[in-house]
């Protein structure tokens, strides 16, 4: 079996779970940022199982979503749901044929975009793909996560490590046996890549538990005090 699709099925296994960090608070987050959906199209890029993108049209008030996920461990969305889940690699989304010529009212990163192997190349297609009047949300793992993982790890000071982007390997937490690749980012970074490739930031967000939830479960807590969590940006066509 290819490892991304070993990776879906164990990550939205770890994703389901009660004291998940997407289920605590990324996810209603995300939603914060992505604002109100009802009537609008929707492009979930590195959608894993599908389970967003149907929540959305099923939940919502979305009248269509395209999830898009390389690992291809598709939910089956209900019946009278438009929604289309589909075999591709972001890094190749102007080669899938079902997007050409489509247009989104909001298009999804939600931890995923790091997985670009041309990210510029990934996002000038994504901004073929928007509405002139869309939204984008991206979400990814902290900067700040990878530079104290990195600090830890290669004995580096935390500022040397915050700096030293791009490509990072480790066995994933979601399955050892599996070693995964993504880039790590400085704020900057993230911010400059947006701004580079046709999109303004219009709203960042970096979500922590709520006080009742610290107290819920302080092993979530404690991880996120050392490692922060995730960043999210809103952002609009420039």
């Amino acid at each position: 079996m290819d490892p991304w699709q070993t990776l879906t099925t164990d990550y939205e296994q770890s994703r389901a779970r009660e004291d998940s960090l997407d289920q605590l608070m990324e996810w209603d987050a995300q939603r914060c940022l992505i604002g109100p959906v009802e009537g609008r199209t929707v492009l979930d890029i590195g959608c894993g199982n599908g389970e967003k993108a149907i929540e959305l049209v099923r939940d919502h008030g979305a009248t269509a979503a395209v999830g898009v996920d390389v690992g291809a461990q598709f939910l089956t969305p209900p019946d009278g749901a438009d929604v289309a889940l589909l075999t591709g690699d972001l890094s190749t989304l102007d080669e899938i044929p079902a997007l050409e010529g489509r247009r989104f009212d909001v298009v999804l990163f939600l931890q995923s975009l790091a997985y670009a192997q041309d990210r510029g190349r990934t996002l000038r297609t994504v901004r073929s793909l928007l509405a002139d009047d869309g939204v984008l949300v991206v979400s990814m793992a902290h900067p700040i996560r990878w530079a104290v993982e990195r600090s830890e790890r290669d004995e580096l000071r935390l500022g040397d490590a915050y700096h030293t982007v791009g490509p990072y390997s480790y066995p994933s937490r979601w399955n050892e046996d599996v070693t995964i690749t993504h880039t790590t980012d400085t704020f900057s970074s993230i911010h400059n890549s947006l701004t580079d490739n046709g999109f303004r930031v219009e709203r960042v967000l970096e979500p922590q538990l709520s006080e009742e939830k610290k107290q819920q479960y302080p092993h979530k807590q404690e991880w996120l005090a050392q490692y922060v969590g995730i960043i999210i940006f809103r952002a609009r066509p420039a």
